[in-house]
């Protein structure tokens, strides 16, 4: 399959263009007045109540986002298209990466112009998520231009992905090109200049690594020199990692799961260079932990898991989301800081400030904000797309 020619015509209600025509990537159900053609076709072709075309998108019927709209589309959608928008993505990459970074987010979705699709690079090992049932389509047409791009690089496909079930797609990893080893290694930047080694765990959660905090934990990295850090939520422990590649006096890991726990213990020993003596883990459930915690930190880093995964629950994750800072700013001493997160795409930057001064208030401190946070560069967010900017984070000086 080297293009693909066949759509089905999508025709807006009444006053429902206005988002497409401003440059948003998706039309969903409710703004459709009727659909013609072939029901099972990749593309869509988006035409206005009066008929007006608005552009080509990626076709998904069980979807309630229907469309996701390509740009630059007008004929067949071919490799030509999908190599044009993975070198215009590589070349961002080469500008915003830095050197001693072999591990990074290669196709950012939406961000990327490439709807419902990310792919992750760690070292020679390329791990990609579709979580859109029309991008699913064309994967054979997408997989080979991603190939010519990145020639010699195994390919792995993740797919425990929740999106992937409202998209009425299968589940199942697959590889798709190469052998993908079970641990990828691949290096990060440290705090000093030196690089970091990591391994993402391929076929774990997401890709197996988050890069999106690369920033953040070089950031976290440069303020622990000479100070004890208290890292929760701490998955695999990068954010520990950094720390003590800064110079952190002691780290303390807090985390649930004992199977990440000797993940993160693996991923120290790949850095014989640290201090493996400053490093300790805790098993604990980190509301409980603070509750009991009763020592302070020169930095704390809070980055859980989303707290708010339907609309529904939005006012039930804002007190949870308020509950575990306020534990946290309790645990900063006078002069530390707090960097601290939200991944919940449905907690706005709005709503996660109101609940950080909610949280100071409760706790008793006197915060200053110092500086938001976000998903490093590789992760570019389209001006037209706000749901992409999912990752939101704020560094906090506890005076």
């Amino acid at each position: 399959m080297s293009e693909i020619q066949e759509r089905v015509e999508v025709r807006l209600k009444k006053g429902r263009e206005g988002p497409v025509l401003d440059g948003h990537p998706w039309v969903f159900s409710g703004a459709i007045q009727d659909v013609s053609g072939p029901k099972d076709a990749a593309l869509a072709r988006v035409v206005a109540k009066d008929g007006r075309e608005l552009g080509v998108g990626l076709w998904n019927p069980r979807s309630q986002i229907r469309v996701r709209m390509l740009r630059g589309v007008e004929g067949e959608l071919g490799e030509a298209w999908f190599g044009e928008r993975i070198a215009e993505a590589r070349r961002l990459r080469g500008s915003v990466v830095g050197e001693g970074t072999t591990g990074y987010r290669v196709l950012n979705a939406e961000g990327d112009g490439v709807p419902g699709w990310v792919v992750d690079r760690f070292g020679d090992t390329l791990v990609s998520q579709i979580t859109a049932g029309g991008m699913e389509a064309v994967r054979g047409i997408a997989y080979a231009a991603l190939a010519q791009v990145f020639p010699g690089h195994s390919i792995f496909q993740a797919n425990d992905a929740p999106a992937r079930k409202k998209e009425g797609l299968p589940r199942e990893d697959e590889v798709v090109a190469g052998e993908p080893p079970e641990m990828a290694t691949f290096t990060e930047a440290g705090p000093g200049g030196g690089a970091l080694t990591f391994q993402a765990e391929i076929g774990g959660q997401k890709t197996g690594f988050y890069c999106d905090q690369r920033d953040n934990r070089r950031l976290a990295g440069r303020l622990a020199a000479g100070r004890s850090v208290l890292d929760l939520f701490a998955h695999g422990g990068a954010f520990g990692l950094h720390a003590l590649a800064g110079g952190a006096r002691r780290v303390t890991h807090v985390e649930s799961s004992p199977r990440v726990i000797e993940l993160g213990e693996a991923q120290l020993a790949l850095n014989p260079s640290l201090p493996a003596d400053r490093s300790e883990w805790v098993k604990a459930n980190v509301f409980e932990d603070l509750r009991q915690r009763q020592e302070r930190y020169g930095v704390v880093v809070c980055d859980p898991p989303p707290l708010v995964r339907q609309r529904r629950d939005v006012d039930k994750g804002a007190r949870a989301y308020k509950d575990l800072n306020r534990l946290a700013f309790g645990r900063v001493e006078p002069g530390g800081f707090l960097l601290t997160f939200s991944c919940s795409g449905l907690v706005d930057a709005k709503l996660f400030r109101q609940v950080l001064f909610a949280a100071a208030g409760e706790a008793g401190v006197r915060v200053r904000l110092l500086s938001p946070l976000s998903a490093a560069p590789d992760h570019p967010v389209a001006i037209t797309h706000p749901q992409g900017e999912y990752l939101k984070g704020w560094w906090c000086e506890v005076v």
